[in-house]
């Protein structure tokens, strides 16, 4: 580049000779556009050039803009190459040449929807600076939205609409790769579903007014959310240590509407998928009891459908709880011989864990209850089973149905 060519660098009217200019419409705004800009001389009067030329190639074709502005064109074809020449004597009016010519010519290959060419003066972007979200473009109450593409300064005023509506302004202002976040209640009724569509309007000199131009649109799908969990999973621990019959209870923020209905979710720590657990509900108070969970550690993932309209499925991190086993219930005999060979022995149950108070039975007779010791009680010479659970049953695992 010459060292005298950054003197151009402002915005003015480009007049350029045969160039036919109109205004962008709608549908000129969606199809994708093409936005130069220039900083240079704008025409031989202006840079008072003897020879003045500005061309503008898409594939070996020569284009002209569709619409000029303070220095931004507007293509609705890809420009491919550009080509300026400036050319003026020096002058003599300063007693000998006064070095005040220019001789510079610039140009070269655009390769890119987001170039910043060799020449300062010229930039040029895509108008489709929207990434398409594909499939996965479903939300309920808020979505993160950005251009994307390129550096350049350019500011980006929103705009959404949604079925059967025409595009609303949100008064936000962005510019490349700005993340925003679109929440629903901010601008829609909080009951709506269905399609919603996003556009930017490309501001590419925040000084002027006039030359901005639309993007392409991306259209996302609103749906129903799903209930929120007004507290974290309250997990209860099994009745026995090696029972399956743990419990955890889910207590939502709201009912479910007519025709709603969960569908539930349950995986371990290491994501395998588990039948979902026995279901009992509790409709006026919200709340859901799952029970025959094993020993473990689980976390839950749930949507709600609404007929066959979906909700959102509950965002990470996803409801976890453990389940516990109980105290552990054990039990030990207390043996005490007796001081003749003729005396009956003489025995006491300690038993600790588990829930009080606790149950013996010796050789299947009648069952006698007792807290932590019990009663010291005599057996006849021989040999005898003797069996102990606690208040839910459980036995001891390590020990019962003893003999002695």
């Amino acid at each position: 580049m010459f060292q005298n060519s950054l003197k151009y660098h402002t915005y003015k009217i480009l007049f350029l000779i045969g160039f036919l200019f109109y205004g962008i419409n709608s549908t000129q705004a969606q199809s994708k556009l093409y936005i130069m800009s220039y900083g240079g001389p704008k025409s031989g009067e202006e840079c008072n050039c003897t020879y003045f030329s500005f061309r503008v190639e898409s594939n070996g074709v020569p284009i002209n803009p569709i619409s000029v502005f303070e220095g931004i064109l507007i293509y609705d074809k890809r420009p491919t190459f550009y080509d300026i020449v400036l050319y003026r004597p020096d002058s003599e009016m300063c007693s000998g040449y006064c070095h005040d010519g220019i001789n510079e010519h610039y140009g070269g290959n655009i390769n890119a929807d987001c170039t910043a060419t060799q020449y300062d003066a010229i930039g040029l972007i895509s108008n489709q600076v929207l990434a398409d979200p594909g499939a996965d473009n479903s939300f309920c109450d808020k979505i993160n939205l950005k251009t994307t593409g390129c550096t350049s300064p350019e500011r980006f005023r929103w705009e959404y609409r949604i079925q059967g509506g025409s595009f609303q302004p949100m008064n936000i202002n962005t510019g490349f790769n700005e993340t925003f976040q679109f929440v629903k209640s901010a601008y829609i009724p909080e009951s709506y579903v269905g399609n919603i569509d996003f556009r930017v309007l490309i501001d590419s000199n925040t000084a002027i007014t006039g030359e901005e131009v639309y993007s392409n649109i991306i259209s996302y799908n609103v749906i129903p959310c799903a209930p929120f969990l007004n507290k974290n999973p309250e997990p209860e621990t099994t009745s026995c240590v090696y029972n399956k019959d743990g419990k955890v209870v889910l207590t939502f923020d709201r009912a479910l509407i007519a025709n709603e209905r969960f569908e539930f979710n349950f995986y371990t720590a290491d994501n395998a998928l588990i039948p979902t657990p026995a279901l009992s509900v509790d409709s006026t108070n919200k709340i859901y009891t799952f029970s025959g969970l094993a020993l473990g550690q689980y976390y839950i993932k749930y949507q709600s459908f609404i007929g066959s309209q979906q909700t959102s499925v509950n965002k990470e991190p996803y409801p976890a709880f453990t389940i516990a086993p109980p105290s552990e219930f054990t039990f030990e005999i207390i043996e005490t011989q007796p001081a003749c060979h003729n005396e009956p022995g003489k025995i006491q149950l300690k038993a600790t864990g588990g829930e009080s108070p606790y149950y013996y039975t010796v050789d299947n007779g009648t069952e006698v209850e007792f807290n932590s010791i019990s009663n010291v009680f005599t057996l006849t010479e021989g040999d005898h089973y003797i069996k102990v659970r606690d208040k839910k049953n459980c036995l001891s695992v390590t020990a019962n149905d003893v003999q002695i």
